[in-house]
Parts: C-alpha cells; sequence; structure tokens
C-alpha cells in the first residue's frame, strides 16, 4: 500500500466524523457593530419559568461572534442578548447556521438583517411590515391568527401583544393552532393554560366596570359548610360587609380581629357580615385530579381548611359561603375580584356604599347604619 493510501485512509474516517458534527450541530454567528467586548447570550425563552441561559460567547474588538450548539438547536424560542438588547429566535429545530448582523441599538428596534431560521425572518418580516406601516394593527392581527407559522403567531402574542386581555380572540385562535401544528411543543401547553387566566382578566375587567358606589350589589347564592343555599339578597334591610376572603390568605387572617370587633359592637343594630371564602381548587387543578376519589378528598381537604379557619378566628356570623373553587368562584368573577382581602359595604337598600372600607370600617358602618 502507498503512503499517499495510507494516509488517506487514515484521514478518511476523522473526515467523516467531522461531517457528522457539522451536519448535527448548530452555529449562530454574526457581526454586532457596537457590541465590541461585549457579552452575547443565547437564552431559551419560556412562559411559566424564567429564561435559561444556555450559551454565551466574547464579541471580539471587530464586532464578531460565533455560538455554537454541539447537538444542535431543539425546536423552541430563543433570545439572543447583549445587555438590554436583544433578538428573538424562533427555531423549527433544523436550522444549521443562523447569521446575525446589525448594530447594537438595532436589535431592539428590528433594525438588522438575519439569514438561516425560516420561522424568525417571517416573524422579523411581520414586525418589520407593521414597523414601516405596509400593514396596519389589523393586518397585524390578521397576520398572527391566521397567516404566519403558529409558533411565529405565539411569538407576536408574547412580544407585540404582551398577552393583554383585550386580543383574546386571537390568543385563542393562535393557541388552537399551535395544538394543531405542535401538539407536544411545551410552550403550546404553556400557552393554552395561561388562556383561562386572561379570560378571568376580562371578566374582572368587565364586573369591576359593574362594582361602584351607588350601584346595586350583584346578587350571591352559594352554599354555605352544610350546603345550605345562602344569598346576599336575603340580607337586605341589613347593612352588610361582603368580604372576599381564604384561609391560606394571610392578609385576610390578620384582617379577621378587626371585622371581628366591628360585628360584635354593631351585630345588633342592623350590621352583619357576609364572608365568601376562596378556598378550594380551581379548573386547572380539578383537572389533574382525574381519579373521582382523589379529587373528592382533595375537597374535603380544603372544605376543612376553610370551616377551621372561621372557627379559629372566631368569626361567628352565620354568613359563610364557598363554591371551593378559588379564582375560579362565580362570586368573584361577578365582583371582579382578582386579589384578597377586598370588602364591599352594601347598604339597607342593597347598594354598594363603600369600597374596601380598612381602618375605616367602623367609621363606615356608623355613616350608613
Amino acid at each position: 500500500m502507498t503512503l499517499f493510501k495510507k494516509i488517506f485512509l487514515f484521514l478518511l474516517p476523522i473526515t467523516f466524523v467531522a461531517a457528522c458534527a457539522q451536519s448535527k450541530g448548530t452555529t449562530i454567528s454574526g457581526k454586532i457593530t457596537g457590541g465590541e467586548n461585549l457579552t452575547v447570550y443565547l437564552d431559551q425563552v419560556f412562559i411559566s419559568s424564567p429564561p435559561k441561559m444556555l450559551l454565551q460567547d466574547k464579541i471580539g474588538t471587530d464586532g464578531t461572534f460565533k455560538i455554537v450548539i454541539p447537538d444542535g438547536i431543539k425546536q423552541g424560542i430563543y433570545r439572543m442578548r447583549i445587555g438590554e438588547q436583544m433578538l428573538d429566535i424562533i427555531s423549527d429545530g433544523s436550522e444549521k447556521e443562523i447569521t446575525v448582523s446589525s448594530t447594537l441599538s438595532g436589535l431592539n428596534e428590528f433594525d438588522y438583517q438575519l439569514k438561516g431560521s425560516p420561522l424568525t425572518e417571517q416573524y422579523f418580516q411581520t414586525v418589520r411590515d407593521f414597523i414601516d406601516k405596509k400593514t396596519d394593527l389589523q393586518g397585524l392581527i390578521q397576520a398572527t391568527e391566521e397567516k404566519v407559522d403558529p409558533m411565529v403567531g405565539f411569538q407576536l402574542s408574547a412580544r407585540l401583544f404582551n398577552f393583554r386581555s383585550d386580543f383574546l380572540d386571537m390568543f385563542k385562535k393562535v393557541s388552537t393552532r399551535m395544538t394543531k401544528t405542535y401538539p407536544d411543543f411545551q410552550i403550546t401547553k404553556e400557552f393554552a393554560d395561561i388562556i383561562p387566566k386572561i379570560e378571568q382578566e376580562v371578566q374582572a375587567a368587565l364586573a369591576a366596570q359593574k362594582i361602584k358606589l351607588g350601584a346595586d350589589a350583584p346578587e350571591i347564592a352559594l352554599p354555605d359548610p352544610d350546603g345550605k343555599i345562602r344569598k346576599l339578597s336575603d340580607y337586605k334591610g341589613k347593612l352588610v360587609l361582603l368580604d372576599f376572603w381564604a384561609s391560606w390568605c394571610g392578609p385576610c387572617r390578620k384582617a379577621n380581629p378587626g371585622v371581628v370587633a366591628v360585628y360584635n359592637k354593631y351585630k345588633d343594630k342592623g350590621f352583619d357580615v357576609f364572608s365568601v371564602s376562596l378556598d378550594g381548587i380551581d379548573s386547572r387543578m380539578a383537572a389533574r385530579l382525574t381519579d373521582p376519589n382523589q379529587l373528592k378528598e382533595q375537597m374535603d381537604f380544603q372544605k376543612g381548611k376553610w370551616v377551621a379557619a372561621i372557627d379559629q378566628d372566631k368569626l361567628t356570623w352565620d354568613g359563610h359561603v364557598s363554591d371551593l373553587k378559588k379564582w375560579d368562584s362565580s362570586a368573584a368573577e361577578e365582583y371582579g375580584v382578582r386579589s384578597i382581602p377586598q370588602t364591599f359595604l352594601v347598604g339597607r337598600d342593597g347598594k354598594i356604599v363603600a369600597i374596601n372600607p380598612r381602618t375605616d370600617l367602623e367609621e363606615q358602618v356608623l355613616k350608613n347604619l
């Protein structure tokens, strides 16, 4: 065997391994003018948890950088970060070489050039068309809902529309498309999970428009610990403190002694308390408990904590109700309650006379008895 053949046969496996490694990995490189000697970070982005920093590289004196992902980029949403400047990368998991050219300030302003990532390019072009007024807001919404890839639609929802509740219908459509196209993608599941929360915000905002001084207090009809339905309207003719609370709410428990003191002082003069507990489990938690026996056990446990807190805090009035649905409580939605403790003082005529009386509760009671 000739020397040439020996060298060729020796180098052949090395060349093959190098070629395989190159085809398996992903490189993100480019030039950032103005970013010289700074560090570029690559983060993976999620909804329900903070971004995860994956890799980094120091930008050279000529502005160039190179980040190598040895095993290749996985399907997901990524963020290239240099200080406060960021660039989104939307990957379908097939990219081998992504190149970026920009000034440092151009990253946040979508004033850069990027190649090698089709979804990111689609995202960039959609945003640029809106910035350059080639499309209006309605056109952007339509593109997000129907035209762009669902992963691009998700990122537009997150970055441009910031999951604002007034775009709920659009988010629902994007989430449905993501579920069909990317059913196993982590962000698909996380996005679907936040839709109900955005819906609650919408309902709370609508309810808050109704709940104001002088307005009729919406009816509440819920079971007490013994299963008896108690209605707020049954207290008409009395001055009633409508109190949203929960056994797990520390500030609520701290506020209870003050409520008890005012109740004991004025209960014989036409003052009463109607307490709505937000104990229990919400629909998302209930959906995870597929075993009916396990669900009942958990509900009984939550009810037990509610009843124990009533006894511990000496809340001796009869008006204790709950549907044990936590933040999904129909009463909380009706009154736009998204934090507790929250209280409403309802006059003898059934109209709201004070919202969140705290340190001045006794003063408000005396004023409206």
